[in-house]
Formats: structure tokens, C-alpha cells, sequence
């Protein structure tokens, strides 16, 4: 597998979409970094570094290396030229470059998300509860709605919308700059979700063939009922 940094962006289930990846990889051998270039909860292991050629003679197991700097609650990133050179000690590093807060959908603002330049993948997360919900209610940064889409707080997202807000430019397709990209649509734990997440689907992929983006794949999840995430041959 070629060196590859993955950046995670937009709604709820990145933390979870992150680990659930890299443990698959580095089960298969792969050498494996998790972190962030914003701030993830701090899980039980992890390791403080200051520069990436500390990793130089590190000895990499069966589970992934999770990266940060130790804030309490929370690790946050360590500097952005160091995430960068963490590629020249790894196989995959996987980065979550973007918060909301555990909503399902959000809206970047200014500085957001924080894509470190060596990523060649990016994978954009949203939740399918936020569908039939009014945009104030599962919308991160929602009030950006008003300037972006013309919608206000009491908008009822539709599948349509979902589909816009992760296809986007100014919204969570935002940064990715023709990047190979995942879309992944999770929380389809209903037959009710799943049809939503099929319809979401739908729209993205008209709105990618409208903007000329061929580069992509969706794919639709469950950690509830049986349908984790298995789109792992689009990442190597």
C-alpha cells in the first residue's frame, strides 16, 4: 500500500469511522497513525511527540499510534509541518481535521476544516438523523445556512440538502480540492434511515457529476445493525 494520509471532515462519526479504519489496517500490518489537526477525545493510549523523526525508530504493533498534544479532556494538534512528515514514518495516517460538536452535519467557518496539505484521500461523515430535522437542530454552524443556501433556522433538511451541503464547496466538500473523497453516510440503522441514506445518495451523486467530480465513492453504515463500514479497498 502507497503512503497515504486520510482527512476526516464534517459531521458526527468521524472519531468512530477513524479508529474503526485504522484498526483495520494496522491489524493487516500497515503501519498506522491516528491524530488530529484540530482535537479529538483522549483515548486511554496515546503518545506526545514534538517532531515526526521521533518516530524514526518507533516500533509500530497490531494497533494504531494515536498522536497529540495532551490538553486535559482532549488532545490537540501538534504542529502542522510535524503532521505532514508523520507520512515519511507511517503507511497510513488517518487525521480528523474537523469538529462538530457530535452534530450530524455542519457547516465550516472561516479556517475550517484544517485538510493538512499531504492528504491525498478525504473522507466527509454525516449522520442521516439530521434528514426531517429542522437545520438548527442538527446543523453545526447552521446560522452559515442563511449565507450559503438562502435557507433560515426553522429550514426542514431534506435529502436534497444533505446532499448539497456535503457536495459543496463553501460547505463540508470545502478544501478538498479534487481529492479522492468518501462520502459516508452513517446512523442508517432503520429501514426508514436506509431509504433516506439511498436518496442522499442519489443527490450526490448528481451533484458530483454537475460539478465534473468523478474521483469519489459513497458509502452508507450502521454500527447499530450489522453494517460497518467496508469500503476499505477505495483507501489503499
Amino acid at each position: 500500500m502507497k503512503k497515504t494520509m486520510i482527512s476526516l471532515v464534517g459531521g458526527g462519526g468521524k472519531t468512530t469511522t477513524m479508529f474503526y479504519i485504522g484498526k483495520y489496517f494496522a491489524k493487516k500490518g500497515e503501519r498506522v497513525i491516528i491524530t488530529t489537526s484540530t482535537h479529538i477525545i483522549k483515548p486511554d493510549n496515546y503518545l506526545e511527540i514534538n517532531a515526526a523523526k521521533e518516530l524514526r525508530e518507533f516500533e509500530f504493533g497490531t494497533e494504531p499510534l494515536v498522536i497529540g498534544v495532551d490538553e486535559g479532556k482532549k488532545l490537540s494538534s501538534i504542529d502542522l509541518k510535524e503532521l505532514n512528515r508523520l507520512r515519511l514514518y507511517s503507511d497510513i495516517v488517518l487525521v480528523e481535521a474537523d469538529g462538530a460538536k457530535g452534530f450530524p452535519i455542519k457547516l465550516p467557518r472561516e479556517g475550517e476544516p484544517v485538510i493538512p496539505r499531504n492528504t491525498n484521500i478525504c473522507v466527509i461523515c454525516m449522520g442521516i438523523d439530521a434528514v426531517g430535522k429542522k437545520i438548527s437542530e442538527k446543523c453545526f454552524r447552521y446560522e452559515r445556512a442563511k449565507e450559503i443556501f438562502g435557507w433560515d433556522e426553522d429550514h426542514i433538511l431534506s435529502e436534497e440538502d444533505a446532499a448539497r451541503i456535503l457536495t459543496d464547496k463553501r460547505a463540508e466538500f470545502k478544501g478538498i480540492n479534487n481529492r479522492k473523497t468518501l462520502f459516508i453516510i452513517n446512523k442508517a440503522d432503520t429501514k426508514e434511515d436506509m431509504r433516506k441514506a439511498l436518496e442522499t445518495e442519489k443527490y450526490i451523486n448528481i451533484f458530483c457529476k454537475e460539478n465534473g467530480f468523478k474521483n469519489f465513492k459513497v458509502s452508507i453504515t450502521s454500527y447499530n445493525n450489522n453494517r460497518e463500514f467496508g469500503d476499505f479497498e477505495f483507501l489503499a
